[in-house]
Order: structure tokens, then sequence, then C-alpha cells
């Protein structure tokens, strides 16, 4: 194991950085998703600005700092309920100063989260996770592929396994104390879903199962995506072997369970999930589900007086993500909602291949017209120059096949050639 990582509270805890996150979480994109609860909470902290920073510094700095309860919304997404937990402005900022913090000692110095680990982390969200599973799997016929999924993963996180995974790699006493006063705001066991910090949390209690299956079980093509669990290879007995230990690892050491519809599955006859499609060798397309939560952010934006072709850039799944996906229900749902948009978007088709056809017949004619013999009387030749325009010594060694459509055209050409007043 690496060296532990020391003075972080010397080089994060400072009041210019949290005037920064401040700024950073008062920023108009940010306002747009608060409460009126959450809003006049901000308004309140905001109007002794100066002090109210002061003072949340030195009760930091002396590790005093007692956060209050959390907001607490219920959410139904995907026929699931889950419980979101927001924060008052200064624990908001608090915990953003510990993300940058964790940040700093798991992603800077220690990299402990394996390259093949996706979510909540700077170009690895989930539709390239997607993407990359259907690039391993399609057209193949000798490949099976294991799922499982952590069942309730947030709700259930153990604080004594976290915290000792936090303390193998943290030298830093202030970090640790923060790390348990946070823990501690859900009660014995849990974590807050909602929070900066509950994603990179999560990848750091998976950090010791991802190198058990990279490094003791040898599954090169390991993929997780917070508690979604993938694995594919071509020994079934051996893929089975690795799930097994993969549940064993889930319940035993992180104190969780695994649910029990994780499976091995042969990618060529059978399908399975994954974040939003279903895949097989053959094909991916989108599920139901996630076609019609397409479909309602679509609305919404038009509503919100969107133009069809930003409305369709909106939607952070649609730029570059549904590669290799079927979506031709969902493509004809918009075609008859948004015809201005499929109007626009065939004229600049249209204008397209008008620009390749032209850019191709001139290709086309100028090569004809360097390779054609010159044609014209001695003295055109030495009074008007043509400057490289027809090459006549490429004419005779260039011996290519000539087609009969080229050949009419050749002759048409050589004669304009002649015609020309130079």
């Amino acid at each position: 194991m690496t060296k532990k990582v020391g003075m972080v509270r010397k080089k994060f805890l400072t009041r210019e950085r949290i005037l920064l996150i401040v700024e950073y979480l008062n920023r108009p994109e940010k306002q747009k998703e608060w409460t009126n609860e959450i809003r006049a909470a901000w308004h309140e902290w905001l109007a002794d600005l100066e002090e109210n920073v002061t003072r949340l510094y030195y009760q930091l700095r002396y590790m005093v700092w007692k956060p209050r309860a959390f907001i607490i919304f219920d959410k139904k997404e995907n026929n699931k309920h889950r419980i979101i937990y927001a924060s008052k402005p200064e624990e908001l900022i608090v915990d953003v100063l510990y993300f940058d913090c964790l940040q700093y000692v798991f992603m800077e110095k220690k990299h402990i989260i394996a390259g093949n680990c996706y979510g909540s982390i700077k170009g690895k969200g989930q539709h390239e996770m997607r993407r990359e599973i259907i690039r391993k799997v399609r057209h193949r016929s000798d490949l099976f592929v294991g799922t499982g999924d952590t069942a309730k993963f947030y709700p259930t996180t153990n604080h004594e396994v976290l915290l000792k995974t936090l303390a193998a790699h943290i030298k830093d006493k202030w970090l640790l104390w923060l790390s348990e006063v946070n823990l501690k705001r859900v009660g014995n066991v849990g974590m807050a879903l909602g929070l900066p910090s509950s994603n990179i949390l999560g990848h750091v209690y998976h950090s010791a199962l991802d190198w058990l299956l990279l490094l003791t079980y040898k599954v090169r093509r390991y993929y997780r995506f917070c508690d979604d669990k993938y694995m594919i290879h071509k020994d079934a007995n051996y893929l089975h072997t690795a799930m097994r230990a993969l549940r064993d690892h889930v319940e035993n050491d992180m104190k969780q369970t695994l649910k029990r519809n994780w499976r091995v599955l042969n990618v060529e006859k059978e399908r399975f999930e994954c974040l939003g499609a279903m895949i097989n060798s053959r094909r991916a397309w989108l599920r139901r589900v996630s076609r019609r939560r397409v479909e309602a952010m679509m609305k919404k934006r038009i509503r919100e007086g969107w133009n069809p072709e930003a409305a369709l850039q909106s939607w952070a799944g649609v730029t570059g993500s549904l590669r290799d996906l079927d979506v031709s229900n969902l493509i004809s749902y918009w075609k008859r909602n948004y015809t201005e948009f499929f109007d626009m978007l065939a004229v600049g088709r249209a204008e397209v291949r008008r620009r390749q056809r032209r850019k191709n017949r001139h290709r086309k004619l100028e090569k004809i017209l360097k390779t054609a013999p010159d044609m014209r009387s001695e003295e055109n030749k030495i009074k008007y120059p043509l400057h490289g325009l027809i090459d006549t010594e490429g004419a005779k060694a260039a011996k290519a096949p000539v087609f009969r459509k080229a050949r009419l055209l050749r002759g048409t050409a050589i004669q304009a050639a002649a015609d020309l007043p130079f």
C-alpha cells in the first residue's frame, strides 16, 4: 500500500475556498433546482456573508462544527421509491469542501478507483459504459455476461467498513473527523443520496471488491456503474465462480446483500439490461421506461420555448449516446411531434448531398484536364502558356483503364479546352 495522504486541512480549509464554493453553489443553473425552503435559507445565510464564512471557517478548523438535519424529499423513479437528501446552505458548503478533499486524496494522490468504474467521474458516465459494453459483446457468440446489483446500496452502507477504508488511505485527522461527522448525519448506517460526496464514497466503498475481481480472479472485462456490476468472459463456469466470489465479498466484507436476480447468460441467446437499454450480441435498444423519460424531457423543453433542435440536444443521452441502439420508435414519435426540426434536417441533408456531388464532379473534370493531351496549335502554346493546367507529360505516362462514360466526358473536356481563347 502506498503512503497515506496528509496535510489536507492545510491545503483545502481556507476562507477563500469557502467563498469560492459559495459562489459556485449560487450560480443561476444551481438556483433552478432550489425549493422555496432552500431559497429562503440561502437568502438568510447570504445576508451576513462575511460573518457566516468566518464562523464556519473557525468551527471547521477547531473541529467543533455540528451539522443540522437534512431536508428530505420522496422521489419515485423507474417504479422505485427513493429518499433524496438536501442540505441547508452551511451543510452543503461543507459537503462540497469534503468532496474536493476526497477527490484530491483518491483521484489525484492514491488512484485506488479502478479505471473500469463509472458514475460521477468526468468523462465516464452511464452512456460511455453502455457503449463500451455494446462494443465488447457485439457480433460475439462465445461470450457470457454476469450481472449483479447490490440491494439498497446507499441505505445499507456500513459506516465501520467505510471509515476503516478511509483510515487506511488518509493520514489527516481533520479529514477523518469530517468523514465521521458527515456519515453520522444519517444515523448509524447508510449514506445520503443526492449529496456531492456520496458518489465518490460509493467508489471508495467498492474499491476492495473491484481490485479483488481484477487482480485475484483476473476478470479483465469487469465494469461497475455505482452499485451495478457487469463481468464479461468466455468461460461460463469461471464467470459463475467470480460471481459467487462477488456475492460472498458483498455479504461478508461489505456487510450488504447482492440481489437474488444475479445471473450468468449467453449474449447470443439471451438479452440483459444495462442502464436503460436491453443488449445482446445482435442488437441493443432502449427500454420503454427510458424512451418515455426521453419523450417527457423533450416535451418539457418544447413547453419552455426551446426550438426542436436545441431540445433534442438538451437531453444528455441523445448527444452521441444512442449509437448502436435501436431507437426507431423514439424517432417515429419525434417525427410526429417535431416535424419542423425534421423538415430542417431534410433540407440540410439535401444541401450536403448536392455539394458532395458537385465536389465529385469537379474532381473528375480536374483529373481529366490534367491527364488530357494538349491539342492547341504551336503558336497558341507559346503565346498562351497553361501554367500547369494540363499535364501533357502525365497524360503519356498514365495508362489507367477508362470507362465509356469517362471517355465521353474526356472527349467533351478536350474539345472545350481546345475552344478556349487561350
